[in-house]
């Protein structure tokens, strides 16, 4: 395996949003191996900074594959138009079962609610800025984030848009939408091309509904065992949950 691929959000992190100093060693180990690190999140890459100065990844891939990096290059990136952008954000803006809504664009967040300075959970939206949707963005965006509390209503608004895709996180009534052509798996080929490996020379872990494309696809796919169901099903290994250092143990007993 050339390529070390992980999410990061109740995979490689524990459920605190720590990485344990076992996991960093395990790391560390496989990099003078020459194995290559990625990050694969739906985190934009501002918000990878914490972990990635812990773990010193060779690339990111952010905002669920919008984004791809190599150290100080973009080497994919994909974005939603403007107009389509503001056409997105209206259907959210005036149905009854949105509420909270986050945009993701080149220098930040756009957000629809005022930032609470007192809740350390808005640290990870940072910087943002509350805004009125309403008037329209004057620019592209990387993924749409609404909360929105109907299945069915979800996929109504999706279905307005044939150049857009939709990621529900499990657990939770949030949903992402970002261009059609975004995914993790589109920016593992575009690294994998980028060097010049095959995607079969490639291993990734992941937990949820946005890695099951990348665990199926890869050389290897490895569920932890706190991931969904259908992560499960699709992954050729379960190993353990990320709050054991399922990732750091199934490499150390694997690859090392």
């Amino acid at each position: 395996m050339k390529m070390i691929i992980v999410d990061l959000d109740a995979t490689l992190l524990k459920s605190d949003k720590t990485i344990s100093d076992y996991t960093v060693k395990i790391f560390n180990q496989c990099r003078k191996n020459g194995h290559m690190i990625v990050f694969a999140t739906a985190r934009s890459e501002s918000e990878c900074r914490t972990f990635s100065d812990i773990v010193s990844p060779w690339a990111i891939i952010s905002n669920r594959g919008a984004n791809v990096r190599v150290g100080d290059e973009t080497i994919h990136r994909v974005t939603i138009d403007m107009q389509t952008s503001n056409d997105l954000l209206m259907s959210l803006v005036n149905h009854p079962s949105v509420g909270f809504i986050t945009v993701r664009i080149e220098d930040g967040y756009r957000i629809n609610i005022p930032e609470d300075k007192h809740n350390p959970a808005w640290g990870e939206y940072n910087p943002a800025a509350y805004t009125d949707f309403a008037n329209g963005l004057v620019c592209e965006t990387y993924k749409i984030s609404a909360e929105i509390f109907d299945d069915i209503a979800a996929s109504e608004i999706l279905s307005a848009y044939s150049n857009i895709n939709m990621v529900r996180f499990s657990g939770e009534d949030w949903y992402s939408f970002a261009s059609k052509s975004v995914t993790k798996w589109e920016g593992i080929k575009a690294l994998a091309a980028h060097v010049g490996i095959s995607v079969e020379n490639t291993i990734a872990f992941g937990d949820d509904f946005s890695d099951i494309e990348m665990l199926r696809e890869c050389g290897v796919g490895v569920a932890v065992a706190n991931a969904i169901d259908e992560v499960k099903a699709v992954a050729d290994i379960v190993c353990d949950s990320n709050d054991n250092d399922g990732v750091a143990k199934w490499l150390e007993k694997n690859l090392l």
